[in-house]
């Protein structure tokens, strides 16, 4: 299958662009910068990356592109995904995560071209659900509480108008929190990693946290890339399908178990400056869809992903 990747040079880009070669598929990639990052470089000679700003390429450019690339499944990562971030520029924010999917979207019809696209969303326009909502089904009503959700929620409703007024071939994937090798230090999971790295190290004298309490619903980013390539085949056209294991951690869970696999004591520190009122206390998602429509299931436990993210910064520390 003929696979092109919008984003295809941060977290998920790059796990999804492994699992798809290792199905089998042709893998060309859209990154603003236009080139594989350090510890992606082993993909270069086999995916190639153009360059493809979605915030600021013409229609017309984006339909040449998908005309000459003629992909059979376009998997749509390309956003700004950091929620705290989305809130120092929401402009941005708005501008790529609907924007961007306007502009792609509009080029496929423009095309004549009639592939499957999987739009990537998120677990988080849904907002805070009440107790009895959990876990989250797609029938909940979307309540975004910040500019990325917002934008994110929106860009499903788009995909759905496309769908609906267009016969455009999309389906809708809603991932909760994802987590992995190479995650950056500014998700907490990858934080969390991260610090009990260095302190092994030597490098700080302790992991310093905030708020433990909150409850996710983490899933393996190799986990979530396999739900997305089955969507590209299994999904029905016009449908939202929400992502996730269906289990709940705690972040003081996640926390000891990198304790129990660090190679030193690890000390603790609340730091009261990083405890913030949380909008989110509890997420879970119920992704009973998906599995009926794919047989997808998880195959990581939180216990292994934890392990190969901390196997993954005591190598980047070094």
């Amino acid at each position: 299958m003929r696979a092109l990747v919008t984003g295809i040079s941060g977290f998920v880009g790059g796990h999804l662009t492994e699992h798809l070669l290792a199905s089998g598929d042709l893998v060309v990639g859209l990154s603003a910068s236009g080139r594989w990052p350090e510890d992606l470089a082993h993909l270069a000679a086999e995916a190639r990356i153009e360059p493809c700003d979605l915030a600021a390429i013409t229609p017309d450019a984006m339909t040449e592109l998908i005309v000459r690339k003629r992909p059979e499944a376009i998997y749509h990562l390309a956003a700004q995904a950091n929620p705290q971030a989305s809130f120092a520029d929401p402009k941005a924010t708005w501008a790529l995560n609907l924007g961007g999917t306007l502009t792609l979207l509009e080029a496929v019809k423009a095309s004549g071209l009639k592939p499957r696209v999987v739009v990537v969303g998120s677990g988080v326009c849904y907002g805070n659900p009440s107790a009895d909502q959990m876990p989250v089904s797609e029938l909940c009503p979307m309540r975004p509480n910040n500019p990325y959700s917002a934008s994110k929620g929106a860009a499903d409703l788009l995909a759905v108008q496309h769908y609906l007024a267009h016969g455009t071939d999309v389906v809708m994937a809603r991932p909760f929190n994802h987590a992995g090798p190479r995650q950056s230090s500014t998700y907490v999971l990858g934080a969390l990693a991260r610090q009990v790295a260095e302190v092994e190290a030597g490098l700080k004298p302790r992991v310093e946290v905030g708020n433990l309490d909150i409850v996710r619903d983490f899933t393996d980013v190799r986990d979530v890339v396999r739900a997305y390539r089955l969507l590209s085949t299994k999904g029905e056209p016009g449908e939202i399908y929400n992502l996730g294991s269906g289990r709940g951690t705690k972040l003081a869970d996640a926390l000891e178990i990198l304790r129990g696999l660090a190679s030193v004591p690890i000390e603790v520190f609340v730091d009261p400056a990083r405890v913030r009122p949380v909008d989110q206390p509890l997420l879970v998602a119920d992704a009973s869809k998906l599995r009926a429509a794919t047989g997808w299931e998880p195959l990581h436990s939180i216990e292994s992903t934890l392990a190969d993210m901390l196997e993954d910064w005591r190598r980047a520390v070094r």
